[in-house]
């Protein structure tokens, strides 16, 4: 669809929406809330840079609910591709919360700048009206199919199982989530779209860090606890970077120190542990007895005093007698 110079003219002349600042900013977090709900987890993993260009987008659009700025404005405003800035309103697009359509060309017959109606703006059902566009058909028009004709029953059938491998993989996938050597597997999914081929020295940093604690130590880490303390020291400097600029030099610097506490941390457990020892335990019986049972054990009792205190008597008795005898000899 073309929106001619007058149109464009009427557009920018219409009444905006919002009145006051307070207005603005709870449109542009409308707005906002919109385009997080449509990436989905994969939001917080974008560039900081190109989430504050999505800002600028929402910002732009409280007014009057479209954006006309090229993608290259943005682009450099926030020093990040072009091309990212058509991927998210692409993405944008297919989700249904943005209508695209076009200018016209001042230079030829043509297409000129793009601009973005966003569908959650008040203003979206005027401009409907306004262009007559049809929602759905502007929304699908992409992905529309293209006709061709039936498959010819005489045609030969040729078997597809002996295609290379290279035929069968996603090469989108591939190509745009590449693998980072040299991380482990856990790390390379949860951060390998934030940090791209920079996980690798982040992760190197935390190596350095293990062994220098198992040095000064003397003691071996295993894999797993390697590889757990990894995935916490960057997950923490992913957290940290969300709200502060940093600059790459300083980012493996503070993963590098956070690494280094937690192996300590880990250490001196492990030494606590070792250096307690178990004693055992004494085992009471407590069953209940009967009562016979117990008379019997009382009468055992006293009868084994008594015959002590006879033998302790008799055994003084006869010493009395040695000592007599002992003096008229």
């Amino acid at each position: 669809m073309l929106i001619f110079s007058d149109d464009f003219a009427r557009m920018q002349n219409y009444e905006s929406y919002t009145r006051t600042q307070h207005e603005q900013k709870q449109m542009k977090y409308k707005l906002l809330s919109i385009v997080e709900s449509v990436f989905g987890d994969s939001y917080v993993r974008l560039k900081p840079e190109t989430r504050d260009a999505i800002d600028m987008i929402c910002f732009l659009a409280t007014d009057k609910g479209f954006v006309y700025a090229k993608d290259t404005y943005f682009a450099e405003k926030h020093d990040i591709s072009a091309r990212t800035i058509r991927r998210v309103m692409k993405t944008l697009e297919e989700a249904g919360k943005i209508v695209k359509a076009h200018r016209s060309s001042s230079k030829h017959n043509g297409r000129g700048a793009a601009v973005y109606f966003f569908v959650n703006h008040p203003y979206f059902a005027h401009w409907t009206t306004y262009f007559d566009f049809d929602v759905q058909a502007d929304v699908q028009a992409e992905n529309a199919e293209i006709p061709c004709e039936s498959k010819n029953k005489e045609s030969k059938k040729v078997s597809t199982y002996s295609l290379p491998n290279n035929y069968i993989k996603n090469h989108f996938m591939y190509k745009t989530i590449p693998f980072i050597k040299g991380v482990p597997k856990l790390i390379n999914q949860t951060f390998k779209d934030v940090f791209k081929d920079s996980l690798r020295d982040l992760y190197l940093r935390v190596r350095v860090a293990s062994q220098k604690v198992c040095q000064s130590v003397s003691i071996t880490l295993s894999k797993k606890d390697i590889h757990s303390i990894a995935y916490e020291s960057i997950h923490a400097l992913f957290t940290y970077i969300k709200t502060r600029s940093m600059s790459f030099e300083e980012q493996c610097k503070l993963v590098y120190r956070i690494a280094l506490n937690k192996f300590n941390e880990l250490v001196q457990t492990e030494d606590k542990e070792e250096s307690v020892v178990v004693t055992p335990r004494k085992i009471v019986r407590k069953e209940m007895l009967p009562d016979w049972f117990q008379e019997k054990q009382e009468d055992k009792n006293r009868t084994e005093s008594e015959e002590s205190v006879a033998i302790v008597a008799e055994e003084e008795e006869i010493a009395k007698m040695k000592a007599i005898l002992a003096h008229y000899a």
